[in-house]
């Protein structure tokens, strides 16, 4: 009997778990916001029911805001691809090495190269000649290449390639020639594509064991690309570049913050062209977004989809056991295996976050899933802030509110329980007390100890912020100048 408890260091704000970062110290000058996990056991399965998939994905929430499911129909997991199965509720769209790897075989019936390389052979489908599958895909490919223009001829090609492979060919050789497709409208997914491709780029990692890949942003043109720390943290790493012109070159880490899942890194190559870096503090939900990057190693791949939420705590633990809880802007742009360190921009073609992260729906050992919609970036504004101290110095701060905190257990009552306070700390200097209930961080409401860890986080080391908590029922707002992690 496989054993269903979840082990993880930590869980997602959506589940009773907690948060602890491996370089938490109860001093005024390092110790975080941190929360402590509260054990956590998948539910039984019902009788006759399905038991739900593990080796790597964890047990399903049963708080936070979502109820549980039946266990013959899981609700959703959420993993970060390391080098093993992991219990970690959030997935990074990497894959399966320390580097974000694409995985060997993901989604597809064969191998997907990780840099370069044929493409596999097609499968023969059951019960179907080789030679006849063959051209039914090269008739596949034909009429896509003929779509654009041509209307009727489409519609001949499908029905005539199912009964006649010559006549199918004739066709293709035949058929109108295709016209010049018209230039992308201003402003146009199309045009902003185009405009937005050379500034992103896929990044390979290799430590001599594994070999990973991942995505990243061209923030100068004389080579700083900015990605996740997941994809290119790790020890003794060897960094290739892949740009959209198809040249390639080497780089090296100049510095990687895994609390913030940020890193830059350096390219052996000058004359690129860097990204337009927006804001993150004012978009909308509903807004239309733009997803680009290399998903299972298809370099330049791009997708679209709108802002779902803002500010949504995402919790991830990365293949070296290191906690991260990002602020994240959630999109329905697909997002997968790979995307990780890419770019999301608006309309505009201006950069406003960077992919990082996915929730699935779970898949068995060994095997890893793909978009269902809710992918996870870090806003630009976190991301910009933490890049250009690691450009500076290698090294990056977080803000701090110098207390550890546990999940409440009142549900009428949400927020994040303070369990201790950090002496002379920015909390105990603003009165917080041990017991307190926070329930805000400026205008934003706390309903979890993720969420308190992320709304802190979004803030700079030295800012002010308002926050709001209750003991013995009284509500009480003070301001509390953030410290430094």
């Amino acid at each position: 009997m496989t054993d269903l408890t979840d082990k993880s260091p930590r869980l997602s704000s959506m589940t009773d778990g907690g948060y602890r970062d491996p370089r938490d110290r109860d001093d005024d000058n390092s110790a975080p916001t941190r929360h402590t996990p509260t054990p956590y056991t998948q539910l039984p399965p019902l009788p006759g029911s399905t038991q739900p998939t593990t080796g790597g994905f964890p047990a399903q929430p049963t708080t936070g805001g979502f109820a549980a499911q039946p266990p013959t129909n899981p609700t959703p997991g959420y993993q970060q691809f390391g080098p093993g199965p992991t219990t970690t509720p959030y997935q990074s769209p990497y894959g399966t090495g320390q580097f974000g790897a694409v995985p060997p075989n993901g989604p597809h019936t064969g191998p997907i190269p990780v840099v370069g390389g044929p493409a596999p052979a097609p499968t023969p489908g059951p019960g179907r000649k080789t030679g006849t599958g063959t051209k039914l895909i090269v008739g596949a490919a034909a009429v896509a290449v003929l779509a654009g223009g041509v209307g009727g001829g489409v519609g001949y090609l499908v029905s005539d390639s199912e009964n006649s492979s010559s006549n199918s060919n004739t066709s293709i050789a035949t058929g109108p020639t295709q016209t010049a497709q018209p230039e992308a409208a201003p402003g146009s997914v199309q045009e902003t594509a185009a405009r937005v491709l050379p500034s992103v780029v896929s990044i390979t990692v290799s430590n001599g064991r594994e070999v990973g890949s991942g995505s990243g942003v061209v923030l100068s043109s004389d080579g700083t690309i900015l990605t996740n720390n997941h994809v290119v943290g790790g020890q003794n790493v060897q960094v290739l570049v892949s740009f959209s012109d198809g040249s390639r070159a080497r780089a090296r880490v100049l510095g990687a913050d895994p609390v913030s899942d940020v890193a830059v890194i350096k390219a052996d190559k000058t004359g690129l062209t860097p990204i337009t870096i927006g804001a993150s503090k004012n978009l909308s939900v509903g807004q239309n977004v733009i997803a680009i990057g290399s998903p299972l190693g298809l370099e330049g791949t791009v997708t679209t989809g709108i802002i779902s939420a803002l500010d949504r705590p995402v919790s991830t633990s990365g293949a070296d056991g290191q906690d991260s809880v990002i602020d994240a802007i959630q999109t329905d742009a697909a997002i997968n295996p790979g995307n990780s360190g890419g770019a999301l921009i608006n309309s505009a073609g201006a950069l406003i976050g960077i992919n990082t992260a996915i929730a699935t729906l779970g898949a068995s050992t060994g095997s890893e899933s793909g978009s269902i919609g809710l992918g996870f970036a870090i806003p630009v504004d976190q991301a910009m802030r933490v890049a250009n101290q690691l450009r500076s110095n290698g090294k990056a701060t977080q803000a701090n509110l110098g207390v550890s905190v546990r999940q409440g257990t009142d549900l009428e009552k949400p927020g994040a329980v303070v369990a201790s306070v950090v002496r002379g700390g920015p909390a105990e200097k603003a009165g917080i007390p041990v017991g307190a209930l926070i329930t805000a961080v400026g205008q934003r409401h706390i309903t979890s100890a993720d969420s308190l860890v992320a709304a802190v986080r979004s803030n700079a080391p030295g800012d002010t912020v308002k926050v709001t908590y209750t003991v013995d029922g009284a509500s009480k707002t003070v301001d509390v100048t953030l410290g430094t992690l």
